[in-house]
């Protein structure tokens, strides 16, 4: 009898009520993300009245999270190569929420600051780590259907924190927006229980029986006495230099440019879209019901995108998006009627929020499991630069006070440049160095 590989095991099993509890797991995380994440945004107006802030130093302090999305993407994400996804992601919902809901507590922008990049380090560690396993448990069919499942949650998040934001702020003012974000505390008892261990992880650890015991939860009819448990040469020592040899250096640098394009368009438009329709003369409370639209076509397009993927293939979806995201944003920059104004931003957010779920779908595919969560964590952590830009571009474009549409145009050139970068690199393969083939094989 032949012996199957891990990555057999879990491609050929059939969809069962782990699959779905472990998807509900990380959409939940994801939920956590997008709230907190978006919640900056739906207070900033407030933020600026109260302390008197000027654009440039609103945008600053919005800012100051992903920088701490980029550190924990760099630094924090790669640890779960060696400890694990589990114990990682366990630790920075914990520490996120607290942080956040620290923030209801902040008397100035220096306090909410420092906050604000604590949350953004556990949030930039977390999210490449639940889409990896997203992706690690899932059959093989339907790998970007998962992983984009789980990140369309993000606008679940999005969609809470300016809804709650409508509801919330009239009655305990904007900081009662943070103080919602410690919820999630509930969950980590539960994540305790019954969030597992990656299967590619325990495999590339030689970890037979912790793998034995998850892969009879991924299928439960398998045989499994014959499974091939090596550990990787790679295990243990995962490093940055290990992306660009082997001449990956190229599609590695491509794969960030259209990370960091997709978080700018993404961040940006969710810190400052409020603020943008306000200088149109859109009322606070629409204008951030434009926010609740934006993200309802983020989440609708993350989950058809996964679906497109699957069926027809990364680099044409995604360039389909980028492309689609520009055009919307453009045709946003001419301040339509009401009606043409919110499919216009239902097509925005599902290109702009939407692509942001299917390009870790697509890193989480092309990096290998050893060096996964340093690849997925280095893409989403220099994609964080552009993230950090988009409220920084968001506050400087107001700062000029340029007209309308030029502030619309301005936001779509990232589109653009992230579907070349797409087009350049998607539909390749991670080459692993010869002297890994050579032990492995």
């Amino acid at each position: 009898m032949a012996r199957q590989t891990v990555g057999a095991v879990v491609g050929d099993a059939r969809l069962n009520g782990f699959h779905i509890k472990v998807l509900i797991m990380c959409s939940l995380l994801m939920i956590v993300d997008g709230y907190d994440m978006v919640s900056y945004g739906t207070v900033i107006t407030h933020l600026m009245d109260e302390w008197r802030m000027d654009p440039v130093t609103a945008g600053t302090l919005g800012s100051v999270a992903l920088v701490g999305m980029l550190v924990g993407g760099l630094f924090v994400a790669p640890l779960a190569d060696r400890y694990g996804r589990r114990p990682l992601m366990i630790t920075c919902v914990t520490i996120a929420s607290i942080a956040s809901f620290s923030c209801a507590l902040a008397t100035g922008p220096a306090q909410l600051g420092v906050l604000r990049f604590v949350v953004g380090v556990s949030l930039g560690a977390l999210v490449p780590n639940f889409n990896a396993l997203a992706g690690e448990i899932a059959p093989r069919r339907a790998k970007a259907l998962f992983v984009t499942l789980v990140s369309s949650f993000y606008s679940v998040g999005g969609i809470a924190a300016a809804v709650f934001a409508i509801y919330i702020e009239p009655l305990w003012t904007w900081r009662g927006v943070f103080y919602v974000a410690a919820i999630p505390l509930l969950m980590v008892p539960f994540l305790l229980r019954h969030l597992p261990e990656s299967p590619d992880f325990l495999a590339a650890r030689g970890d037979r029986e912790r793998l034995l015991v998850v892969l009879r939860k991924i299928d439960p009819a398998a045989e499994l006495d014959d499974v091939v448990v090596e550990r990787s040469t790679a295990a243990g020592k995962a490093r940055l230099r290990q992306l660009f040899a082997g001449g990956n250096a190229i599609n590695n640098v491509l794969i960030w440019v259209f990370f960091a394009m997709c978080m700018l368009l993404s961040y940006g438009l969710n810190t400052w879209l409020p603020k943008l329709m306000q200088t149109a003369g859109y009322p606070l409370g629409s204008a951030l019901w434009n926010l609740v639209v934006l993200n309802l076509g983020g989440m609708v397009g993350a989950i058809a995108g996964g679906w497109i993927a699957d069926r027809w293939n990364y680099r044409n979806t995604l360039v389909a998006y980028f492309v689609l995201a520009s055009a919307s944003l453009i045709g946003l920059s001419f301040n339509p009627n009401s009606v043409v104004l919110n499919v216009l931003l239902f097509v925005a957010g599902a290109a702009t929020v939407g692509v942001l779920a299917i390009i870790h779908a697509f890193a989480v595919e092309y990096y290998p499991a050893a060096v996964r969560s340093t690849g997925v964590g280095w893409a989403a952590g220099i994609g964080r630069i552009g993230a950090i830009g988009g409220p920084t571009l968001g506050g400087a474009l107001l700062a000029l006070e340029l007209p309308f549409q030029q502030n619309f145009i301005a936001v779509a050139v990232p589109g653009v440049i992230g579907a070349v970068a797409v087009a350049l690199v998607a539909g390749k393969k991670f080459r692993t160095p010869e002297p890994e083939r050579a032990a492995a094989s």
